[in-house]
């Protein structure tokens, strides 16, 4: 059955109302005077009734910003592009129409949309997303910090450590057998002389170039794993890893600009995409994690990504430039 294009204009108009005041409502702050106009709107016409029970089935396909929004409070009208199509939408429409106007509501939500915030706004130094920055430490050692990255430092006396709030970097260490050179980054703890490693905050992973690293698990009672060159450890969640040779044309190519992803689990992607450019990126179904992903992409081209997972994966992306990115199917 075809509907009216006039017909169709409403329709998507009262399903942009029906998630506007989806949100408001979620704000448990919500003013009596709110409670009552939602009524009113609700009584005025029975689809009104049949939109917001669809927007409720929708909300919890993304119960990720959801619960972000709702303890927000924050609202503010977003438009919801015209479906080509004449009537309802079909489900996979109506999820992307929604997750667009999720994604846009969430544009107010300042640490929804950039998670390393707080993080940056209490580090000594720090990247932003989309930005890579070498820096000259106090006793000398060379940083090269990757996007979305946070340190605080504390040198003195002969105590040399770095706490890593979050991101990733590639440290040059300078040689002082005197003042051991740690680096704490959530369970991780690496502790160096003199060396050429890098530490990964999000994956629990530290990668050596060259010399010799020690790296303990600050939540197992193991003996810290001795890496030398060329050699990587991830920490699992029941024991410290095992090490294993690395490629460092691959493990290192972030420093030059370049994301080698190899059979990458999408779980993997997302945090490079993170990385790359400002806004959160959200699969809205967990058992896509699973999939993998291969290639080689600028770090500078977050959009060469989300077009190989289009054409690659078969998978929809939807943007709101420093706002955050929608994987689904």
């Amino acid at each position: 059955m075809e509907f009216a294009s006039d017909d169709s204009e409403n329709r998507e108009r009262i399903s942009r109302e029906a998630i506007e005041w989806f949100v408001r409502l979620q704000n448990p702050l919500a003013s009596d005077d709110t409670r009552r106009a939602y009524r009113d709107w609700l009584m005025a016409d029975p689809a009104h009734r049949d939109a917001f029970r669809d927007v409720s089935d929708l909300w919890s396909e993304l119960d990720q910003p959801a619960a972000h929004l709702a303890a927000s409070g924050w609202h503010r009208t977003a438009e919801i592009p015209a479906s080509p199509q004449r009537g309802w939408p079909s489900w996979g429409g109506r999820l992307a129409a929604a997750a667009v106007v999720v994604v846009a509501l969430a544009g107010g939500i300042s640490v929804w949309r950039d998670p390393g915030l707080i993080d940056r706004a209490l580090a000594d130094v720090a990247t932003y997303p989309g930005e890579r920055r070498e820096v000259r430490l106090a006793d000398g050692t060379l940083a090269f910090l990757d996007g979305d990255t946070a340190l605080k430092t504390r040198m003195n006396g002969d105590r040399r450590e770095i706490t890593m709030l979050r991101g990733r970097v590639w440290f040059d260490v300078t040689s002082d057998p005197a003042r051991p050179f740690t680096v704490h980054a959530g369970r991780v703890d690496a502790r160096v002389l003199g060396t050429a490693f890098e530490v990964n905050r999000e994956a629990a992973a530290v990668t050596v170039e060259r010399g010799e690293v020690a790296v303990s698990d600050l939540e197992s009672r193991r003996d810290p794993v001795k890496l030398t060159a060329w050699q990587r450890v991830a920490l699992r969640d029941d024991a410290t890893g095992t090490p294993v040779a690395v490629d460092p044309e691959q493990m290192f190519a972030w420093r030059r600009g370049l994301i080698i992803l190899d059979r990458a689990p999408l779980s993997q992607v997302v945090e490079e995409l993170d990385k790359m450019a400002p806004g959160r990126v959200v699969i809205t179904d967990p058992e896509l994690k699973r999939l993998t992903l291969s290639g080689t992409f600028r770090t500078n081209e977050p959009g060469a990504v989300l077009e190989a997972l289009r054409s690659a994966l078969g998978l929809r992306t939807l943007s709101i430039p420093g706002v955050a990115t929608l994987i689904y199917r």
